[in-house]
This record gives structure tokens, sequence and C-alpha cells, in this order.
């Protein structure tokens, strides 16, 4: 029998599914808990939240068995769900909730929709340049920032390291681009 038609293989995934839902419910539930006041109970959702985010990242592994996805592998894939979401699905959904008179809702979808296809043009920009070999070094002379420190130079590559904090040139990115 192959792996990925096995019931083994059919629990990782929805053990994958369920870290990560659980992950992120945990961290909503952290910022729930510090809006109330409870501060040591935020952070043990934080805690909790890591935690399972940890264990979608041993389930995606053993998925793919033993090797994660490389940047322009989730790059190109997540492109893909924020187009689907954005063109197709929130759209179906917003047109089923305004046939149902939910106008308010149906805003709500369009407007998600809305965010997710740039969502998915940002990454399509970002594996764009990752294939291209231009995350750090462009065609024609930038400006980059140090996202460390907010040292600014000007060229055609960021700096391998930074004159003024000595962080890596993974902590550069361009000036005038939006920080993340």
């Amino acid at each position: 029998m192959e792996f990925q038609q096995s019931r083994t293989y059919a629990n990782l995934q929805n053990a994958y599914e369920m870290e990560l839902m659980q992950s992120t419910l945990y961290s909503i539930y952290g910022d729930i808990a510090r809006q109330e006041g409870y501060r040591q109970i935020g952070n043990i959702y934080d805690i909790f939240q890591r935690n399972n985010k940890e264990h979608a990242r041993i389930w995606l592994r053993r998925l793919n068995e033993g090797s994660l996805p490389t940047t322009a592998d989730t790059l190109s894939t997540s492109a893909n769900v924020e187009n689907y979401k954005g063109n197709q699905l929130y759209r179906e959904y917003a047109n089923i909730a305004s046939e149902e008179g939910y106008n308010d809702i149906a805003n709500l979808f369009n407007g998600i929709a809305n965010i997710d296809l740039n969502h998915g043009l940002q990454l399509e920009i970002q594996y764009s340049d990752v294939v291209r070999g231009e995350v750090f070094c462009k065609p024609q002379a930038q400006l980059w920032i140090c996202m460390q420190c907010g040292n600014i130079m000007n060229g055609l590559c960021a700096p391998e390291i930074c004159p003024v904090c000595g962080f890596p040139q993974g902590y550069y990115r361009l000036y005038g681009t939006e920080p993340i």
C-alpha cells in the first residue's frame, strides 16, 4: 500500500490540521484573556499555541516523508490558496449571504476576499523574487533598510552584514515596502 493511500497518512493529515487550528485558536484565546486583564492566562495560551504549532510542523514533516517544503513551494501554494479564497470561495459565500439577506456578512466576505487577493499578489511577488534570486539583490540600485536598527543603504544588493548593528542580510528589506 502506498503511504499516501493509507489510513495512517489520512490520520497524519487530520492531526496536522487539528494542530494548526488549535494553534490559531490558542493565539486568539490568549488575546482574549489579555484583553480581559488575565495576562498570565494569555501567556499560558501563548505557550500552548507555540507547542501546537510545533506539533503541526512535526506532522507536516511526516506527511512530506521527512522534509519540509521550500520557501518557493510555500509561497506558490500560499498564493494559490489566497487567490482561490479571494476570487472564488469568499465571493461565493458573499453571494449566498446576500441571497439570504445577510448583507453585513456578505460585505465582510467581500472585504476579506479583497484582502486575500492582496495577500496573493504579495506572495506572488515574493515567489518571483525567490525564483529569480532577487530577494536581496535587484537589477537596479535600490534603497535597503535594516529591520533591526533602521540603517538605510543604497545599492544593487542589501549588505551581507549591516554595518551598524551587525545583523545578517536577511534583516534587510526594500525601503518603502511594508514592514512585516
